[in-house]
């Protein structure tokens, strides 16, 4: 190989990649603009929609009221998401939505009281009238059992002697870095997948259809540099497309789930920089081994619409298994870092969190190495025949895969 016919090619297509309106939407515009709008959208709705629901009225209907607690009572009728309403029949009345909960009250003596609250956990507004109606009855037992430890003559804690507390000790940052930790990776894979998509389809597909392709092989340098060059062109944009997300999600995610409020909208989100050379070096991987498995594919297709269907196997063969690995709970593994794609991905996780496992880390880079050799090879062996880069050859890669490399390894 010649690189420095293969840099001046590379070059080449990076210019003529920033030419075209599709590549510079999917690989720049998207990763910098929509998913963080997306995002930014998705939460001011359910925000919306959760202050929509918190402002319906709460139909209760109270059975075997104790009337020396009325003092509950007036605080439930004050509320102005309660509604005390009457129902001869209660039961039939919370199934039919007429009423949205059944406070039932079961005395036990010395003026204390049980207390089952029936509701639909089918209808938000019934979910919601027994979390208003749990409020009401935890606040008025706080007050009833200072009250009664008041007339005790003990303190509060001296009447009550059995206590639960709990302390969450994590700090904003190390809450950011969880929740990052559960949206990025699978952001990262998907940007890697699309932001190589178009390019590879473009540099195979795109230029057989526009009949550029012959014309590059007349250039003065020999047809391994030239898939190399592109081959390295389409990995620059896969990774390009991934490190401007994380970019564009890290700065803007505050900002995104900001209208949650509470402990969410207080959290610190920024990644520790020792994080950042294994995030990149994953990154790195991945666009290559995307890059090489995509202009495989492509490399099979007439036009940039058949290259487009028949790179989406390989688009959807990466994004599916990584969600379902952002439970909380999955643990990087041996077993974990021997599966391509998954290890990159769990490899992501953990250091956007600051855990470092090194020996599974150089082995995730080890099996990635592996594959992205394999996929290379393959696909510069497949390039390597003239009637597959004329467009002359009349089959897919399966068909390719059984007549020729079967054949040859037999």
């Amino acid at each position: 190989m010649n690189w420095n016919d293969i840099r001046v090619l590379y070059f080449r297509e990076l210019k003529s990649a920033l030419r075209e309106r599709s590549i510079v939407i999917n690989s720049i515009l998207i990763p910098i603009i929509l998913y963080p709008l997306l995002f930014w959208l998705m939460y001011t709705g359910f925000t919306f929609v959760s202050g929509q629901t918190s402002e319906l009225d709460s139909r209760i209907v109270l059975v075997n009221f104790p009337a020396q607690h009325e003092e509950l009572r007036r605080d439930l009728a004050n509320d102005r998401r309660i509604k005390i309403v009457a129902s001869p029949d209660p039961l039939p009345d919370l199934h039919r939505a007429r009423i949205d909960a059944i406070v039932e009250f079961a005395p036990e003596g010395q003026g204390n009281f049980r207390t089952k609250i029936a509701y639909d956990e089918s209808r938000d507004q019934s979910a919601q009238a027994r979390t208003s109606v749990e409020q009401k009855i935890a606040a008025y037992r706080q007050r009833f059992l200072q009250l009664t430890a008041s007339r005790l003559g003990v303190s509060r804690e001296e009447f009550q002697s059995f206590w639960v507390e709990s302390q969450n000790v994590s700090t904003e940052r190390q809450m950011g870095q969880f929740v990052l930790g559960l949206l990025l990776p699978i952001m990262l894979m998907v940007m890697l997948a699309l932001g190589g998509f178009y390019p590879a389809v473009d540099a195979t597909a795109g230029e057989r259809e526009n009949s550029t392709w012959e014309t590059m092989m007349t250039v003065g340098t020999s047809r391994t540099n030239i898939v190399m060059a592109k081959y390295l062109y389409v990995a620059t944009m896969s990774a390009m497309a991934a490190l401007l997300n994380v970019t564009a999600m890290t700065f803007s995610m505050r900002t995104v789930l900001a209208p949650l409020g509470g402990q969410i909208g207080n959290m610190s989100f920024q990644i520790p920089l020792r994080s950042l050379p294994v995030i990149a070096l994953g990154v790195v991987l991945m666009a290559l081994f995307i890059a090489a498995g995509m202009m495989t594919l492509a490399s099979f297709a007439r036009n940039f619409k058949e290259g487009q269907s028949m790179v989406s196997p390989f688009y959807l063969i990466i994004i599916l298994p990584v969600s379902f690995l952002q439970t909380p709970g999955l643990e990087f593994s041996t077993r974990m870092a021997l599966i391509p794609v998954v290890n990159v991905t769990m490899m992501f996780r953990e250091a956007i969190t600051g855990v470092f496992h090194w020996p599974l880390i150089a082995l995730t880079v080890a099996v990635e190495i592996v594959c992205v050799g394999i996929a290379l090879k393959l696909a510069t062996t497949i390039l390597g025949n003239e009637d597959v880069v004329t467009g002359s050859y009349q089959g897919s890669f399966g068909k390719f895969f059984k007549e020729r490399l079967m054949k040859r390894n037999a």
